[in-house]
C-alpha cells in the first residue's frame, strides 16, 4: 500500500464512523412503552408525542378504501413535511393502536414509504408526522376490510 491509499483508507474510515454515528436507532417500544399498549389512537399519539393536538395538513396517505384482505392492506406515505422527525402509523382496527413509528434522519425526507398493516376488521389508518418543531401534522383513510373479497 502507497501512502495515498493508506490516507484515503483513514478519510474513509472516519467519515464512515461520522455517518454511523448519525444513525442512531431509537427503540421506541422502550422509551415509550404505554404509547403501544393503548386502545384508541388518540390516546397512543399523547403517550407517543406527549400532546394529540394535531394539524390536518402536510401528511398524505393511500390506501385502498376496501381492503380484501385485512392481513395485507397496502399503506402509501406519499407525502410528509419537509422537517419531519418522526412518523406513526396508527389504526383503530385493532386492540392496540399503534402500528408503527419511523424515525426520520434529519437531512432525508421520504418520498414515498410503503407499509403492509394487518387489519383485523374495517377501521381507519392515521399517520402522524412530527416536524422538528413539535407539531404534528396527519392525515387518515377509511378502510372497508372484507372477509371474502366480495366487498360485504
Amino acid at each position: 500500500m502507497n501512502r495515498r491509499e493508506v490516507l484515503k483508507l483513514g478519510v474513509s474510515v472516519v467519515v464512515a464512523g461520522l455517518f454511523a454515528k448519525s444513525l442512531e436507532a431509537k427503540d421506541f417500544r422502550k422509551e415509550k412503552p404505554a404509547a403501544w399498549k393503548d386502545k384508541t389512537i388518540k390516546k397512543a399519539v399523547k403517550d407517543l408525542f406527549g400532546t394529540d393536538a394535531m394539524d390536518k395538513s402536510g401528511v398524505e396517505v393511500k390506501a385502498p378504501e376496501i381492503a380484501e384482505n385485512g392481513a395485507v392492506v397496502p399503506v402509501t406515505i406519499k407525502s410528509v413535511p419537509a422537517d419531519t422527525k418522526v412518523i406513526a402509523v396508527l389504526q383503530d382496527a385493532d386492540p392496540e393502536s399503534l402500528a408503527m413509528v419511523i424515525p426520520v434522519h434529519p437531512r432525508t425526507v421520504p418520498e414515498d414509504i410503503s407499509i403492509r398493516l394487518k387489519l383485523k376488521k374495517s377501521g381507519k389508518v392515521v399517520v402522524v408526522a412530527q416536524t422538528a418543531d413539535g407539531k404534528l401534522h396527519y392525515d387518515e383513510k377509511k378502510v372497508k376490510v372484507t372477509m371474502g373479497g366480495c366487498g360485504g
